[in-house]
C-alpha cells in the first residue's frame, strides 16, 4: 500500500509540475535577427520546419555546435560540428555572415 501511495503521489507532482512547464498549445513566432545574413532562397522555399531549424542555429550556436555531424561532410567539406552544415562563417558577435546549404540536400 506505501508503495502505491508514493507511485501515485509521484505521479501526481509529476503531473503538476508538466502542467505548470507551458505545454500550452500557443507556438512562439520564430524570426531572424537582423544581425545575420538574411535566409537564403534555398531556405526561404524549403519547408516551414528548415527554415526553423536555420534560424534556431543563428540564434542558438553553442548549442548546434555541440552536436556531432554524422553526414560525412568533415572529411569533404571539413566540418566540426552540425553548425557547420547550417553557417558557413560566422562573425565575432556570433552573426552569421554566409548560409551553409549541407542541411537542405
Amino acid at each position: 500500500m506505501k508503495r502505491f501511495t508514493a507511485v501515485m503521489m509521484t505521479a501526481a507532482l509529476t503531473a503538476g509540475i508538466l502542467s505548470g512547464c507551458g505545454f500550452g498549445s500557443e507556438k512562439k513566432e520564430l524570426s531572424l535577427d537582423s544581425k545575420h545574413k538574411p535566409l537564403p532562397d534555398y531556405v526561404l522555399n524549403a519547408s516551414p520546419i528548415v527554415q526553423e531549424t536555420y534560424m534556431l542555429a543563428a540564434q542558438y550556436p553553442e548549442v548546434v555546435s555541440s552536436v556531432p555531424c554524422y553526414c560525412g561532410c568533415n572529411e569533404q567539406d571539413g566540418h566540426e560540428s552540425n553548425l557547420d552544415c547550417f553557417i558557413d562563417q560566422m562573425g565575432p558577435d556570433n552573426e552569421v555572415l554566409e548560409w551553409d546549404a549541407m542541411s537542405i540536400s
